[in-house]
């Protein structure tokens, strides 16, 4: 990312820094002495045997250090203040404000252009009352869709037709056999069935398109949805070029993940005149509350501070919407379908429609039960043929092939054309698109001030804001010695409601201020004990703060479900972490009296440390080691990061690179940057990640403090950067 100055090169204007040449590479040691190695050896080797020292919860994680209760609390809390809107007047000036946030969230704004779908069929084969076609079409140029096409025979068209969307069946896709029943169901019921594999399911079920690159997608403001959402629409696009099918009663239904595509669909393309969501609609406080960890395509940025369920439902009104829901469904409470209906039916009854939208629950679990397609069937006859109350209709009895038929299958050699683009591919041109048209850094003092100011505040809105800052003194809980030093047992409360533990490691009878070094490894605080960097800082004497932001070490929770319901909060969980740093470096300076603070991150949460450093200019300096050069090497399938990396819109704003920038002039060092599967970035490849960093430095005329370590000198070269950086 960053390279060495040369020793033309102008000066810091932080003299106290002296710079590393690039000439050469040797970074200078300081040796341990013999005693002091055994001494580590042996208290290492005792308190991994016993790390119950290090930890600051012995009693396991409390509630008021749970970032994920911290999370849904915050969601629970933001998604109780959507009202009902109190006219039709009211409504209509807030809902074009909410289908733009919708649209935003998502990842559709602005819609993509349509491409050509270039559809062909593969197969055909005829059965009692339909035929079967197999289907190819590409929604993205080279991002082809597999489906099946039921058309009933015997009938005079043109006649309705219904997009059905695939739930969770990642081997069988559109042929899981309880799909396939609801879509012969309905083709026996007049209607023309087009069925396709979602993303990462059935025939797509491939490298590349695995519902995970979801998060990687969150970087360039995309979603699982937006994909999910657009194969719909394609789908619609190529239902209204067949002659069998009527364009203006054309429906969309689907359950579990395919009902989740189809009521988002609804409000999101008009052309859909009639749906039915079977086991998904909720209320996004009931779902969060209660509903527990969810496939990360349920989660769009910030929609819980944007929108309840219940206005993106009204969004379609008054077009026809049910919605089937299990009562016993664990994932999806249907106190929270009852209540988000209940709104619904409100914004509907402003149209005079309010017998438009309803719900359905039956005694079961989460799935398309009988009686769930039984409801679907009668619901679309009232309002797709005009015929019946739309109450349900008597499924008849159904017997199924082999879902692994050859008649079943678009690519009877199971190979998809050579021009196929992936999802991964996609997000990762965007991302490409995105990163090549960022803004130069200024050459220029005045002008890098000014980017600078602008960044950190596009930076803070991306992230979901900047929290209010408050006072609150880090608590101690008990001390221990640990090689000669005192090991404090903090916790500091980073939010109102939430608080981090942490180590202070304090060297014996040093003189205050003493600098202080925050210490973040992807392995949470306890890795400060197996670090020889720690043990030399410590020599200085510099303090050292152990911290486990939140998620992490101590702190670690259900990954998946923290991240994501951050991500619907609207305050990703690498924003969150990088607050926990700039609180303690602020708490611990006030309270105990100490210097300069700096962050050293290793691995991922090398990329907190950074983001820190960019937000705020609480710290000082700041080292990463074998940390991602670029978040475009993060999208990858499958996921080279952990989750609470993927920020939702960070590559809109900001590579690595420009946070690095941002840091200027403080000291910067950047110790072996690596790619997204932990590879040594190349020469070419850092001088190019550079170039943006080096701008930034050189314009305010801090050439020298930007820095860059790697090869044989990596080793050492974090302490030795700290050490020059923070006692001379």
């Amino acid at each position: 990312m960053l390279r060495f100055p040369d020793e033309s090169a102008s000066h810091s204007s932080r003299p106290r820094t002296p710079p590393i040449e690039k000439q050469n590479m040797n970074l200078s040691r300081t040796p341990f002495s013999l005693a002091i190695l055994v001494s580590a050896i042996i208290a290492s080797a005792s308190l991994a045997a016993d790390p119950d020292p290090w930890k600051v919860y012995p009693g396991g994680l409390p509630s008021s250090a749970n970032a994920l209760r911290y999370n849904i609390d915050a969601n629970v809390a933001v998604s109780r203040q959507h009202a009902d809107p109190v006219g039709l007047e009211d409504w209509e000036k807030s809902k074009e404000s909410l289908a733009v946030k919708l649209d935003e969230a998502i990842g559709l704004s602005p819609r993509p252009a349509k491409t050509p779908l270039n559809a062909k069929v593969t197969g055909r084969s005829e059965r009692d009352g339909y035929t079967i076609e197999n289907v190819v079409f590409e929604s993205f140029p080279g991002f082809y869709v597999t489906a099946n096409l039921y058309v009933p025979t015997g009938l005079e068209g043109p006649l309705p037709a219904i997009v059905v969307t695939a739930g969770h069946s990642m081997d069988d896709g559109k042929n899981y056999d309880l799909y396939r029943t609801a879509q012969i169901g309905l083709v026996r019921q007049g209607y023309v069935v087009l069925a396709y594999d979602p993303i990462g399911q059935g025939e797509r079920k491939l490298r590349g398109y695995s519902h995970q690159v979801s998060y990687p997608a969150l970087l360039v403001g995309h979603t699982n949805l937006r994909y999910m959402l657009w194969d719909s629409i394609r789908s619609l696009d190529y239902l209204e070029t067949r002659p069998e099918v009527d364009p203006k009663r054309i429906g969309i239904a689907g359950n579990s993940g395919g009902g989740l595509n189809t009521m988002y669909a609804m409000p999101i393309d008009s052309r859909f005149a009639c749906g039915a969501s079977f086991c998904c609609l909720c209320s996004y406080e009931a779902w969060i509350k209660d509903g527990g960890n969810h496939c990360i395509c349920n989660h769009l940025p910030g929609i819980a501070q944007n929108m309840e369920q219940f206005q993106f439902v009204g969004l379609a009104a008054p077009r026809p919407f049910l919605a089937g829901n299990g009562q016993k469904d664990p994932i999806f409470p249907i106190a929270g379908t009852r209540d988000t209906i209940r709104r619904a039916e409100q914004i509907y009854a402003l149209y005079d429609s309010a017998d438009h939208v309803t719900l359905r629950d039956v005694p079961a679990g989460h799935g398309w039960s009988k009686p769930l397609r039984e409801a679907g069937y009668g619901w679309f006859n009232r309002f797709l043929q005009g015929r019946g109350d739309g109450s349900p209709v008597a499924e008849p009895e159904i017997v199924l092939e082999d879902k692994k038929s050859k008649d079943l299958i678009v690519f009877k050699d199971g190979k998809f054309p050579a021009d196929a683009r992936s999802y991964a591919d996609l997000v990762r041109e965007e991302a490409n698109r995105l990163v090549s048209a960022y803004p130069s850094v200024p050459s220029d003092a005045a002008g890098y001030t000014a980017w600078a100011a602008n960044l950190r505040e596009q930076l803070w809105e991306t992230l979901g804001g900047k929290p209010q800052a408050f006072k609150s003194p880090a608590e101690e809980h008990g001390s221990f010695d640990w090689e000669g030093h005192t090991v404090k047992r903090l916790t500091i409360r980073t939010e109102r409601e939430l608080e981090v533990p942490a180590l202070l490691i304090q060297p014996e009878n040093a003189k205050k201020p003493l600098p202080l070094v925050i210490v973040l490894d992807s392995e949470g605080k306890q890795a400060a004990m197996k670090s020889e960097t720690v043990r030399r800082l410590l020599e200085q004497p510099i303090a050292i703060l152990a911290l486990d932001v939140r998620g992490t070490g101590e702190g670690v929770v259900n990954a998946n479900q923290c991240a994501s319901d951050a991500i619907v909060l609207g305050r990703p969980l690498l924003a969150q972490q990088a607050w926990d740093v700039i609180v303690a470096a602020r708490t611990l300076s006030d309270q105990e009296g100490l210097g300069e603070v700096a962050v050293y991150g290793r691995g991922s949460s090398g990329l907190t440390a950074l983001l820190a450093a960019a937000l705020s200019d609480q710290i000082d300096a700041v080292v990463t080691e074998r940390t991602l050069g670029s978040l475009v090497d993060a999208i990858a399938d499958p996921l080279p990061q952990p989750l609470w990396v993927y920020a939702p819109n960070l590559l809109k704003v900001a590579d690595v690179s420009q946070l690095a920038a941002l840091c200027a002039p403080r000291p910067l060092l950047c110790v072996s940057p690596v790619d997204g599967e932990k590879k040594d970035l190349s020469e070419s490849r850092i001088e190019l990640l550079a170039a943006p960093v080096q701008a930034g430095y050189n314009a305010i005329n801090a050439t020298s403090a930007a820095q860059l370590a790697t090869g044989t000198e990596a080793e050492q070269a974090a302490g030795d950067f700290l050490i020059k950086t923070l006692t001379e």
